[in-house]
């Protein structure tokens, strides 16, 4: 009976996993130009590596962690949140007293099916930081 209360097939992020992104996508932002503020978090949402690359914008920091813990906590992109839609994406964000954004540059990482984490980039384009986190996760998976 006690099996029915125990959970044994979870995997988690570890912290040399969350290295590991962390500097794949700070490569990739210096690759492009672009100095970021990084976040990667595990499942729960809580924080396993940071950088803020010189000449990222200190007012990035809070929003890279925001992103990162809304696609590990909501298990999705942040640009998928609200389906687009930007009133939605307001009510959401304010309902989960800021914890939850719309605004693209936040991924869960996913391995075997389930969110381990998420990575949340911020100081450059809702392109360019997608792109940066994108290679972060790359580079765990590879």
């Amino acid at each position: 009976m006690e099996e029915a209360f125990v959970r044994r097939d979870l995997i988690a992020l570890s912290c040399a996993g969350g290295h590991a992104i962390l500097h794949a996508a700070e490569a990739e932002a210096a690759s492009i130009g672009v100095p970021e503020c990084i976040a990667v978090v595990d499942a729960s949402g809580e924080l396993l590596a940071f950088s803020r690359m010189d000449g990222a914008r200190p007012g990035s920091i809070e929003i890279a962690l925001t992103k990162a813990r809304s696609a590990a906590r909501r298990r999705r992109a942040t640009a998928d949140e609200a389906g687009g839609d930007v009133l939605n994406g307001v009510r959401m964000a304010l309902a989960a007293q800021l914890h939850v954004t719309g605004v693209g540059g936040g991924l869960p990482v996913v391995v075997d099916g389930q969110t381990i984490g998420g990575v949340g980039v911020s100081s450059g384009t809702s392109d360019e930081d997608v792109a940066v986190a994108r290679a972060g996760i790359a580079a765990l998976l590879a």
